[in-house]
């Protein structure tokens, strides 16, 4: 998490080593996006040992999500393939870092991405946890634009992953028509107060824009851009409802049928279309979303063990995973680029 030097984040470190962070949506369903992307991510560069700069890499995830098994996925990448560096603007996250992390093949430092990052030639620029949307739009850009500038000018060929908070998440609904708002981390687990930092937003179009302008400034080559959305409807606020109180709880809801939990009804889950103001491409989505999500729960039917609850929480993630579109749709947002030097 690479924040704003003003913005408290006292209580971070124990959200981020809280085992109740831990999930089932999380290790079940968000762990397995992030993975893929990641897994995506890497399958573009050389095979050869990968050079990974995490920006924004806070307690190390993204070290995490390389090298781990994620339900049932193999590692990305061992650790003996590995030269891992994170950086991040928080010094305790720093050293939290280095202390869940030591004897691995890593190293973390602080660092502001707005600033400058630690020199190297890396094969892939990683973020995880939405550490870009602690930047306004411009900023943004600006720190692209540094990012690609130094792949065009060291090597052919390298990868960023870019991860977001998404525009339109039914988290947020009321909020749809802003870019960038005072944003509450109210969901912070061992926490002792509330969070807050103005945050920025971004659909496909505008993420897509974004990156087409540092790519212009830097002289560089966008190849290939594919975007991902991550969780589109269990998101975090979706249990606090901090900012939509209107939907159901439904990351609570998924949490309690995916540890076998028979007292969530179908009826609970049911999911109608935000009534909201959205792009043609937006509101065709959502559409569509809720007659998948439905018809998965009216295939269902109401679980009467454990083993069938579960089995529903599995398939309402696979339901998410198949559905989404890269839209700016789900509570984050992720683009893997793969940023090239321009022929000669």
């Amino acid at each position: 998490m690479n924040t704003t030097a003003a913005t408290p984040y006292r209580d971070a470190k124990a959200h981020y080593t809280s085992p109740k962070r831990r999930d089932p949506v999380k290790t079940m369903l968000e762990e397995v996006v992030s993975h893929r992307v990641l897994r995506d991510a890497v399958g573009r560069v050389p095979d050869r040992p990968l050079r990974v700069l995490d920006i924004g890499a806070g307690t190390g995830d993204g070290l995490a999500l390389l090298t781990e098994r994620h339900g049932g996925l193999a590692p990305v990448i061992d650790d003996g393939r590995l030269d891992y560096l994170g950086v991040d603007l928080d010094p305790g996250m720093v050293d939290t870092a280095r202390s869940l992390h030591a004897g691995r093949p890593a190293r973390f430092e602080v660092a502001d991405m707005r600033a400058e990052l630690p020199p190297g030639d890396f094969d892939l620029y990683l973020s995880c946890g939405v550490p870009y949307s602690h930047l306004p739009h411009d900023d943004t850009a600006e720190v692209l634009t540094g990012l690609m500038r130094r792949i065009v000018e060291t090597r052919d060929r390298a990868v960023l992953v870019v991860d977001v908070l998404g525009r339109y998440s039914v988290e947020w609904t009321p909020r749809w028509p802003e870019t960038r708002w005072a944003y509450n981390m109210s969901f912070f687990e061992g926490a002792d107060e509330t969070v807050e930092d103005r945050m920025s937003f971004y659909d496909r179009r505008s993420l897509d824009d974004t990156l087409v302008e540092a790519a212009t400034a830097a002289g560089a080559r966008l190849s290939a851009v594919t975007f991902t959305d991550r969780s589109v409807l269990v998101g975090r606020h979706t249990a606090t409802r901090s900012f939509n109180p209107a939907i159901p709880p439904y990351r609570t809801l998924l949490n309690d049928l995916a540890r076998g939990d028979t007292g969530v009804g179908a009826a609970q889950l049911r999911f109608e279309p935000p009534a909201a103001e959205a792009p043609p491409r937006v509101e065709a989505f959502f559409a569509a979303f809720a007659e998948r999500w439905n018809g998965v729960l009216a295939s269902a039917g109401e679980p009467r063990s454990p083993e069938q609850a579960r089995r529903l929480a599995q398939a309402l993630f696979a339901c998410e995973q198949q559905s989404q579109q890269g839209l700016g749709v789900g509570h984050s947002l992720m683009a893997t680029v793969v940023v090239e030097r321009p022929a000669a």
